[in-house]
C-alpha cells in the first residue's frame, strides 16, 4: 500500500513540475522573438497556453511573438479570447500558417486574420469559417429550404433563410471577421464571405486577395522579408528587425499537453464508454478491485474532458442510458431485449454526443462503428453463454458422479473422489484394482459397468 501512495505521489510531483516548468525556466533576454506553437482544434487548453506567451512575451520585453499555427477549427469562445489577446498585447504578434500543408481553417481564419503580420507557407490554404448550428445541424443544408445557388462569380449563395437563431449566429460571426480584416488593413469583403460561404483560398490566393500578408518557405525567409516593416499597436510604432533575434521555443509543457490531448472527442468517448464498462465488469465480479479503480479513472478524466468540449447532454443521456441497459441486461437477464434497446439508445447518443457538426469537434464514424459493433458482439455472446447456461439440466449431488471413473476395492466396495462407495451391481467378479464407469445412482448405492 505504501508503494502504491508513494507511486502516486511521485506521478502528481512529475505532473506538477511539468506544469511549472516553463515558470522556472530561465528569463529570455529582451528583444527575443517567443515561438508559440498550434497543432490541433483551438480548446480552451491551447488559449491558456496562448494567452500565458502573450503576457510572457509582454513582461519579457520582447521583440515579437510568432504562433505557428495548423488549425482544423475550434470553439468560439477560445477563439475570441485568443483573438482578443493579439490584440490587446503590446507586442507584434505574427502568425505563420506552417508548415507545407498546414491549414488554418474555421477559427484559424479568425487568428490569422487578427494578426498584425499574416504568414503562410507554400501548399497551405485558410477559410471555411462558417458558424456550426447551435443544435448539431448544417445551417446550410443542399436540397432543402437552405439550398446555395451559384452565384454570377461562381461562389454560392443562400437560397433560402436559415432559421432565426442561426442567421444572428451567421451575422454576429461575419461582422467579427469584417471588423477584423479592416482593422488590418485586409480584404473585408473576403473574410466576410469565409463566414457567410464557408469560401477558401490557398497561400497564393490569398496573398493576392489581400487576405494575408506573405507567402514564405519558412520562418527564416519570413524575418527576412519582414526586416524594417513598422508595426503600430497600442500607440506604439514597432520597427522589426528579426532574422538575428534570439528565438525561443515555449511548447506546451507536459500537463498542457496531456490535457489537450485528452480534450479530444474521440479519446473522450472512448475514456466514458471504457470507464462504464469497467465498472459493469466490477459490479458482475463482487469485489473493490481493478475494474472498479480503472472505471472511476477512465470516467473522471472522460469528464473533464467533456468539461472543455461543446457536449450536448440529451447526447450523454441517451449513451449513458444505452451502455447502462447493456450492463443490466448481463446482471438480470432480459434475454437480449435490453442490449438491443441499449444499443440503439447508445449509438444515438454517439451520434449527437456534441453540438457541432465540424469534424474537429465530433466522434468520428470509424470509432462509433467499431465501438457498436464491438458492444453488440460482446453483449450478445454474454447473453448467449448465459442463456445456454440457463437452459442445462443442472448436475447437482451424487448426479454428477454419471459417466465417471471408480477403482474396485473389496467387499463389493469403490473408490470414487477420494470416498467409498457401496456397488449395488455391476462389480460382481471383478479383482480390486480393476476401474469400472458409474452408469447409475440409486440412492446412496452406484450402479457401474466394466470398462474395457
Amino acid at each position: 500500500m505504501r508503494k502504491h501512495l508513494r507511486s502516486m505521489v511521485a506521478g502528481i510531483l512529475v505532473l506538477c513540475g511539468a506544469g511549472v516548468r516553463w515558470a522556472r525556466a530561465e528569463t529570455p533576454p529582451t528583444g527575443s522573438v517567443y515561438v508559440l506553437t498550434v497543432t490541433g482544434a483551438i480548446d480552451p487548453v491551447v488559449k491558456d497556453y496562448l494567452l500565458d506567451g502573450f503576457d510572457r512575451a509582454k513582461k519579457g520585453g520582447a521583440a515579437a511573438v510568432l504562433l505557428r499555427l495548423d488549425t482544423p477549427g475550434g470553439l468560439l469562445d477560445a477563439t475570441r479570447d485568443i483573438v482578443q489577446g493579439i490584440l490587446n498585447t503590446p507586442v507584434p504578434v505574427i502568425v505563420f500558417v506552417g508548415p507545407q500543408g498546414a491549414r488554418a481553417a474555421s477559427a484559424g481564419v479568425f487568428i490569422t486574420l487578427a494578426a498584425d503580420v499574416a504568414a503562410m507557407a507554400p501548399r497551405t490554404h485558410l477559410g471555411a469559417a462558417h458558424p456550426v448550428s447551435l443544435g448539431g445541424g448544417a445551417p446550410f443544408l443542399p436540397g432543402g429550404k437552405d439550398e446555395k445557388e451559384r452565384g454570377k462569380d461562381g461562389t454560392e449563395e443562400k437560397k433560402g433563410g436559415g432559421s432565426v437563431m442561426e442567421e444572428k449566429v451567421v451575422s454576429d460571426a461575419s461582422a467579427y471577421a469584417r471588423t477584423l480584416a479592416a482593422t488590418k488593413g485586409r480584404n473585408a469583403e473576403w473574410a466576410e464571405k469565409a463566414v457567410r460561404q464557408s469560401l477558401s483560398l490557398t497561400s497564393e490566393e490569398a496573398l493576392k486577395a489581400n487576405v494575408i500578408d506573405l507567402v514564405v518557405l519558412d520562418e527564416a525567409e519570413l524575418f527576412q522579408k519582414l526586416a524594417g516593416r513598422e508595426i503600430k499597436k497600442e500607440g506604439l510604432t514597432f520597427k522589426l528587425d528579426l532574422a538575428k533575434a534570439n528565438r525561443v521555443d515555449f511548447p506546451m509543457n507536459l500537463l498542457r499537453r496531456w490535457l489537450h490531448t485528452i480534450a479530444h472527442p474521440n479519446v473522450a468517448y472512448l475514456l466514458l464508454v471504457l470507464g462504464f464498462y469497467a465498472l459493469i465488469y466490477e459490479f458482475s465480479t463482487p469485489g473493490i478491485g481493478l475494474g472498479a479503480i480503472a472505471g472511476i479513472i477512465c470516467l473522471v478524466l472522460a469528464f473533464f474532458s467533456l468539461q472543455v468540449l461543446p457536449l450536448n447532454f440529451a447526447g450523454l443521456a441517451l449513451l449513458v442510458a444505452g451502455l447502462i441497459m447493456m450492463g443490466l441486461d448481463v446482471l438480470v437477464g432480459s434475454h437480449g431485449l435490453l442490449i438491443f434497446g441499449g444499443l440503439i439508445s447508445f449509438a444515438l447518443g454517439s451520434f449527437f454526443l456534441f453540438d457541432v457538426n465540424q469534424s474537429a469537434f465530433r466522434v468520428s464514424m470509424e470509432l462509433i462503428l467499431a465501438v457498436l459493433l464491438t458492444s453488440g458482439g460482446f453483449f450478445g455472446f454474454v447473453v448467449r453463454k448465459i442463456w445456454v447456461a440457463r437452459r442445462k439440466k443442472p448436475v447437482t449431488g451424487a448426479e454428477e458422479l454419471v459417466g465417471r471413473l471408480a477403482e474396485v476395492r473389496p467387499e463389493g466396495l469403490v473408490f470414487l473422489d477420494g470416498a467409498l462407495w457401496t456397488v449395488e451391481e455391476g462389480a460382481e467378479g471383478l479383482a480390486p484394482g480393476a476401474r469400472v464407469r458409474v452408469v447409475k445412482v440409486s440412492g446412496n448405492r452406484l450402479i457401474v459397468t466394466k470398462e474395457i
